[in-house]
């Protein structure tokens, strides 16, 4: 377990920056450059990211680099189809999908003029009503579904700092180096609890499931 954590923490890259609004192209790129730089592109497997993600030079970056990546898009998103040039929007491809299904559109597309595949299932959204998922990726759209679901760790990752355990935005600290190193410090202990709370789980006493289908508690 030592080792595994260890390598955890030896390939986790972040970079605070000054500002509220989402990373621009440049930071993306300087981020992934640094990786490719410190590890090799061959540990790189895959890069999942949610909608806010899907502009022209960021997509064209990953295709020429050859990195694969699946990452989510909106429904109404136009695309081009390649084999015939005409514009339709990403859902009129899976406009017969249907509830719980899931659907890989083998025919290659552009997005922001990029090529690309599409993949989607259809669900349903926080309020009970049906909703597409989308995702694009560069190779093996077959796979991309699945992919993408391991994406939400990330979400219950920000949520352990924030409000489940650690209340990382109640600090008073405002210089970003500070706060680098504090939150460097709150990702090893999150990992740490969590591999425990995982070992915990399998080895000496399984999480009770309640009627709902869901954990009692979390790993965590």
């Amino acid at each position: 377990m030592y080792w595994y954590l260890r390598l955890f923490i030896t390939e986790l890259l972040f970079k605070l920056l000054p500002k509220f609004s989402n990373s621009n192209t440049n930071e993306r790129i300087e981020l992934i450059d640094r990786f490719v730089g410190l590890f090799g592109s061959e540990s790189l497997d895959c890069l999942t990211a949610d909608r806010e993600f899907v502009g022209e030079r960021w997509i064209k970056y990953r295709n020429e680099n050859r990195i694969r990546y699946c990452i989510r898009i909106r429904e109404n998103f136009w695309v081009v189809q390649a084999h015939n040039g005409k514009h339709v929007k990403a859902s009129w491809l899976f406009a017969d999908l249907p509830m719980n299904g899931c659907r890989v559109n083998h025919r290659i597309v552009y997005l922001n003029n990029q090529l690309c595949y599409l993949s989607a299932s259809k669900g349903k959204d926080k309020e009970g009503k049906p909703e597409l998922q989308i995702v694009i990726s560069f190779n093996k759209p077959e796979d991309a579904l699945e992919i993408y679901k391991q994406r939400w760790q990330i979400e219950t990752a920000f949520r352990a700092p924030k409000t489940s355990g650690f209340n990382i935005e109640d600090t008073h600290l405002t210089e970003i180096e500070r706060n680098e190193k504090l939150f460097a410090l709150v990702i090893v202990a999150f990992t740490w609890a969590y591999l425990v709370g995982d070992y915990l789980h399998k080895h000496i006493k399984p999480i009770a499931i309640k009627k709902h289908g869901k954990r009692a508690k979390s790993i965590f």
